[in-house]
């Protein structure tokens, strides 16, 4: 028990360690070999855990690797080949300049109408979040929504704020939009086409709450008139066209394979995996025709492939594979056990409570250590709940993973990114402010969530 209590007092200190580290200490500068590379440093917080494990033989190095293998029939290499697959093929869409296409369509759509405008690009997120990932349309909206703002003379933060909350809202009715979702869908066996048969009502229903709410508090700011020149011409942010094209078939002919690939017996992985090779090839073969055709060495910042490669999150890599030993030694001390027996009990067998208490539990959860920590750690406590009650605990539990993001920047590691990005503009959102938007969305959000979801359960 004590050992059990001390484990749990650890990964409660690694995930301060990491929120520390992102907040204050975000970027690693190294030199190898006269190079220098820069690294995301909060992976250091979560590879505490396991350094301590291994080092007071809490655990076996053999029972560490049980852990990367996965409890729960999930499988952490390969959730991790998905979401680094689909972030590949999202990037370089990125770079061809197809989001920030969408992005301008929509200004141009709303034209002069600044209430036109808040619902144009929230609708445009919004749907970019469903077959992208949140983290991907965060970053990249983020800086645009800032300079054509600036360009506009008009207040970035109702846009700011309705862009991240649309993200992180959406995000949940596809099994790849965010990487939470991956890992309680993969850990529980949910099929791609099952998981959104469940999760499109409730994201429908958060989606539609969220946008109502959003207006109503930011409705002061973005009632007014826009200049007539804001927006540039759309055609004008694509770089590369035939490149574009490639990346959306590419990225439409992958979700199509992945909502088939159960029913041919195919790892979701694999299928990701070969999509994002298949990109690899077609970008190798076009730079290869390049340099054939010109005659000429291809310049290193204009290959298409090192250029994605280098804007890759690989440091998710060794975060997500600490968390997932620290959680092994939890489980096999009996925490995760214990705390899911006790939830379990709470719910008093109850399909719908137990909606409820693992949706609110998690979304609390994710803002104290995290909405990646977070489900990790939930996996094994889910894992203790039967039939339809761990469906319940699972869908809400996702719920709560996306939604929690948008009660404080704490919740996600895409809402630390974004604050920083925000202070590199010399925008002040304080946290403060942001948690006050939270609180006046978040609840009626994940309520309506939640009660779509429960609803479900007692008609399905």
């Amino acid at each position: 028990m004590i050992r059990g209590m001390l484990l749990l007092l650890l990964f409660f200190a690694t995930s301060i360690l990491t929120i520390y580290l992102i907040l204050r200490r975000p970027v690693l500068h190294l030199r190898i070999h006269n190079r220098g590379i820069t690294l995301q440093s909060y992976f250091l917080g979560a590879l505490v855990g396991p350094v301590i494990i291994l080092a007071t033989g809490v655990l076996t190095f053999g029972a560490a690797m049980g852990g990367i293998s996965g409890t729960g029939g999930s499988s952490p290499l390969g959730i991790l080949i998905l979401f680094l697959s689909m972030v590949f093929i999202s990037i370089y869409l990125d770079i061809t300049g197809f989001f920030e296409y969408c992005a301008r369509t929509a200004l141009r759509f709303a034209g002069r109408d600044g209430v036109r405008l808040f619902f144009a690009l929230y609708v445009t997120v919004s749907v970019l979040t469903i077959f992208t990932s949140n983290d991907i349309i965060v970053l990249t909206f983020t800086p645009f929504i800032y300079y054509f703002a600036r360009d506009a003379g008009i207040n970035p933060k109702p846009y700011l704020i309705a862009e991240f909350f649309a993200a992180n809202t959406w995000s949940m009715m596809l099994y790849i939009g965010n990487p939470t979702n991956i890992l309680l869908a993969s850990a529980f066996g949910l099929l791609f086409d099952e998981y959104l048969r469940w999760m499109l009502f409730p994201t429908l229903a958060a989606g539609i709450v969220s946008a109502v709410l959003l207006y109503r508090v930011c409705a002061n700011d973005i009632h007014r008139t826009l200049p007539a020149d804001y927006c540039a011409d759309p055609a004008g942010a694509i770089t590369d066209r035939t490149g574009a094209t490639i990346g959306v078939l590419l990225m439409g002919g992958c979700i199509l394979a992945l909502a088939l690939a159960p029913y041919y017996a195919i790892e979701m992985w694999v299928v990701a995996l070969a999509f994002a090779l298949a990109l690899i090839f077609l970008l190798a073969l076009r730079d290869a025709w390049t340099v054939l055709r010109e005659r000429t060495v291809l310049r290193t910042k204009a290959f298409a492939i090192g250029t994605t490669a280098r804007r890759m999150p690989w440091t998710i890599v060794p975060f997500v594979l600490s968390l997932f030993i620290t959680i092994e030694a939890l489980r096999i001390a009996g925490i995760t056990g214990d705390v899911g027996r006790i939830l379990a009990g709470w719910g008093g067998g109850s399909v719908v409570a137990d909606a409820w208490i693992f949706g609110i539990l998690s979304a609390l959860s994710a803002n104290i250590l995290n909405n990646i920590p977070m489900t990790v750690a939930f996996i094994p406590i889910i894992g203790v709940m039967g039939g339809n009650n761990l469906h319940a605990a699972v869908l809400a539990t996702t719920i709560g993973s996306n939604l929690g993001a948008n009660i404080t920047p704490l919740g996600s590691l895409a809402g630390i990114m974004w604050m920083s990005i925000l202070r590199d503009k010399d925008i002040r959102i304080t946290f403060g402010e942001f948690v006050s938007y939270g609180l006046l969305i978040t609840p009626l959000t994940l309520a309506a969530a939640l009660g779509v979801l429960g609803l479900e359960f007692l008609l399905w």
